[in-house]
């Protein structure tokens, strides 16, 4: 009898197991799609936009269990910061991108960018004062954001892109982008990856795609 119980619990537990991995494995292959978007038209590249990418608590600040993420965000953080004010003298319009996730199983795995929880929110660090926010739950941030609208709205021509992961969220961004016929900008130490040869890998895979990159020195 016993026995018979204590394979039944492990039977459900089994079954509990495998939801949560198939619905991880789900959500991967849906977060990581690219949006197609409308080709923008007559879009003056004089007006820009810079859009500051998941650099948030449970990414680079006090909850962030990813090291190299950590070990980068004070030259990362301070060289955006920069950025942003030099963004603002320019007239570009800023727009604060950060992730949060909803699906309640994923959050069974890994709450840190939880709906709610502080990790969700933006770095600390940051200085946020000028600029407007943007929630994704998708790496693309195009996707079921007023992103469109609002790059519409001021007929934005030209993107800068800033965060992480330069592989994953930045690149999507970057591809949702071009599918968009936005001409693109990054500065290299305001976007960064898990380690110096992806985050070259990267930079080279940028260029190809058309987009002009710079340095903040």
């Amino acid at each position: 009898m016993i026995k018979r119980i204590l394979l039944r619990i492990l039977l459900v537990l089994g079954i509990i197991i495998a939801v949560l991995v198939v619905n991880y494995f789900m959500f991967g292959i849906i977060a990581t799609g690219v949006s197609e978007g409308e080709p923008i038209e007559n879009r003056d590249p004089e007006r820009v936009a810079l859009l500051v990418i998941d650099i948030q608590e449970g990414t680079t600040g006090s909850i962030s269990f990813t090291e190299s993420y950590i070990d980068q965000s004070e030259s990362l953080i301070a060289d955006v910061n920069r950025l942003v004010s030099e963004a603002v003298a320019s007239g570009w319009h800023i727009i604060w991108i950060r992730t949060e996730v909803t699906n309640p199983l994923i959050n069974v795995l890994n709450s840190t960018l939880a709906r709610g929880s502080l990790g969700a929110e933006l770095d600390r660090r940051l200085d946020t004062s000028i600029g407007e926010l943007v929630v994704k739950k998708r790496n693309d941030s195009f996707i079921n954001t007023p992103l469109d609208s609002i790059l519409e709205e001021r007929g934005i021509g030209r993107l800068v892109l800033a965060g992480l992961d330069a592989e994953h969220c930045v690149l999507n961004a970057i591809e949702a982008a071009v599918n968009r016929g936005y001409e693109l900008t990054v500065f290299e130490e305001t976007v960064i990856a898990e380690d110096d040869a992806k985050m070259a890998e990267m930079l080279e895979t940028y260029k190809a795609m058309g987009v002009e990159l710079l340095s903040m020195k």
